[in-house]
């Protein structure tokens, strides 16, 4: 097999036209072989323009009346919404779980803020035990007597308050 491979080698480069002619095919079957990688798999790229108008379409049917069709700038139902009857949001409980008693005290509130651990703030945004919060958003509801909300940010601390209290929480500085 090595014999013929080195004579097919040999009379292929013998003549310098005949192989001047296949480099230059091999080169455009390469071409036209990579094209085709590249209309196989276009690459995934959008461009979006900042404001769309409401568009309007003609559509030509077979008896060549025009019809025209009015798309909405909006979409009339959220593609996020679930379905209610589908997943029903109504799961009892089952027999092995304890009931929670509340505690609607104050001291119960600082004790829940005291577990609040502030690990970033961005602009308007801050993550508070893992949970990315904006400014005005809530960051605790439960057992507490008034639902805890993000107030302010400001450097390395956010204000969270409830009703007239408030509480600061800041970014520990780095431990040596």
């Amino acid at each position: 097999m090595n014999k013929k491979m080195q004579m097919m080698w040999q009379r292929l480069t013998a003549d310098r036209r005949r192989f001047s002619l296949f480099c230059t095919l091999l080169f455009v079957g390469l071409l036209l072989w990579a094209r085709i990688i590249v209309i196989a798999r276009p690459p995934r790229t959008a461009v979006a323009s900042p404001e769309i108008q409401a568009s309007v379409a003609s559509i030509i049917t077979s008896d060549k009346t025009v019809i025209p069709v009015f798309l909405e700038t909006r979409p009339a139902k959220n593609p996020f919404s679930i379905n209610s009857q589908l997943f029903p949001t109504d799961i009892t409980a089952s027999d092995n779980t304890r009931t929670q008693f509340v505690d609607t005290s104050i001291k119960a509130e600082q004790e829940l803020v005291a577990t609040l651990e502030l690990e970033a703030i961005m602009g308007k945004m801050a993550m508070i035990n893992g949970r990315v919060i904006k400014e005005g958003e809530v960051v605790v509801i439960q057992n507490v007597p008034n639902p805890l909300r993000l107030t302010s940010l400001s450097g390395r601390s956010v204000i969270i308050s409830a009703e007239n209290r408030r509480y600061e929480l800041t970014i520990a500085p780095p431990r040596r």
